[in-house]
């Protein structure tokens, strides 16, 4: 039986609208947007989230390709993955959902072609020709290019759903996924592009300069369409930024050395980062228990780039040490911490501290990676966490 998707929203916006604290909202703001401008603050924000209320059970799960097809589907989950889990917990978290169709926006510009599934979300499956992009020119208005009229859709229907709910303004609607230009064009370019490096520098510095505009245009599309400020402040993906207010990944930056990226991407970042105001950045990388480090090695050029205010990262290496050398380089850590075993909740939140000297730098947990917590732990974390901060920045 076809759900009733507008009773759906209705559901599961009350328990939000119930629970949501304005007041609280406008304190981890000021929290957040303490930290990524590098200001001391009262507390360093920390992101929770909650298990699902009993009443959740009877809710449905709709596949990545229903969510990318029906807008009401995609704010459901939203709402029912992300925004309630958080909302219960009290925490630093700064609500808000997007246009979620996956990383191929900025790619689709240029006439990548791609593909959705219930079980995947949408991915680039036939690259563009170097011929054809050697050529391309990007055109002032993007609104008729790949899925940008599917993002304009869903940011409409998002800001109006909430609005009707009572929850405009309180659950903003951030920018989509537009990645970042290196990733927009490994992901347009395919494997080939890191043979440009060596073969083509010219191309590739051509292709950069274009993935530069794709994503300065997306983000600014997608802050227009949602009626927030351009340059900030806004939500940069769960992130409250005064200046800027825009994440950017680069899970393909990684995959070079430091001086090719000095040289090809890291120009580029920059000034997209200045074109915006300045923002986070992300890139998926080692994971425990592999040993394994990528993006380490470019930590030290990503603080070079001035508008680059927190960083997103994981590694299988020495977590403190680079926090403290980010922090030292005036970068924030908008993330977790693993758990050693059997680590009390404060000795390991003292242990997250250890490498600051002040209430600046951290930002602890986000949008898909929360402070590890163990069953019981949930209700008095945010006591704890200040407690412990209380304890160490005397």
């Amino acid at each position: 039986m076809t759900p009733d998707l507008p009773a759906l929203l209705d559901r599961i916006c009350e328990p939000i609208a119930e629970r949501v604290d304005t007041a609280r909202i406008a304190t981890a703001k000021r929290r957040h947007a303490d930290v990524l401008a590098g200001r001391e603050t009262d507390y360093l924000p920390m992101i929770l989230a909650a298990p699902l209320p009993p009443e959740a059970d009877d809710w449905p799960t709709f596949g990545w390709d229903e969510r990318f097809h029906d807008p009401d589907k995609s704010l459901f989950m939203q709402l029912k993955e992300l925004v309630l889990p958080r909302v219960l917990t009290g925490s630093d978290y700064v609500p808000g959902v997007r246009a979620d169709l996956g990383t191929i926006n900025c790619q689709t510009i240029f006439g990548a072609r791609w593909q959705v599934t219930a079980e995947n979300r949408s991915v680039i499956t036939e690259y563009v020709p170097k011929d054809v992009l050697a050529a391309f020119e990007l055109p002032d208005d993007i609104s008729e290019l790949g899925v940008i009229p599917r993002i304009v859709e869903h940011i409409a229907h998002h800001v109006e759903a909430l609005r009707s709910r009572g929850l405009g303004g309180i659950v903003d609607v951030y920018h989509c996924d537009q990645q970042g230009p290196f990733d927009i064009a490994a992901m347009t370019r395919g494997h080939d592009i890191f043979l440009d490096i060596y073969e083509d520098g010219a191309f590739l510095h051509h292709l950069m300069g274009l993935c530069r505009d794709a994503y300065v245009a997306v983000t600014r599309l997608c802050k227009r369409r949602a009626g927030e400020a351009i340059g900030g402040p806004g939500n940069a993906v769960g992130v409250w930024m005064e200046a800027g207010a825009v994440r950017m990944c680069g899970d393909s930056d990684i995959l070079v050395g430091a001086d090719a990226y000095r040289e090809f991407i890291q120009p580029y970042e920059r000034e997209a980062f200045e074109a915006l105001g300045g923002g986070w950045y992300h890139y998926c990388g080692g994971w425990e228990g592999t040993g394994r480090a990528e993006g380490l090695h470019l930590h030290e050029a990503y603080a070079e780039i001035p508008g680059l205010r927190g960083l997103n990262w994981t590694t299988a290496r020495d977590w403190l040490a680079e926090m403290g050398k980010l922090a030292e380089s005036g970068v924030a850590h908008v993330g977790t911490l693993p758990r050693l075993a059997d680590e009390p909740l404060e000795d390991y939140f003292r242990r997250a501290l250890s490498p600051y000297r002040s209430r600046t730098g951290l930002l602890f947990g986000g949008m898909y990676a929360e402070p590890w917590l163990r069953d019981g732990e949930q209700d008095h974390a945010m006591e704890t966490w200040h407690e412990v901060q209380d304890s160490v920045f005397r």
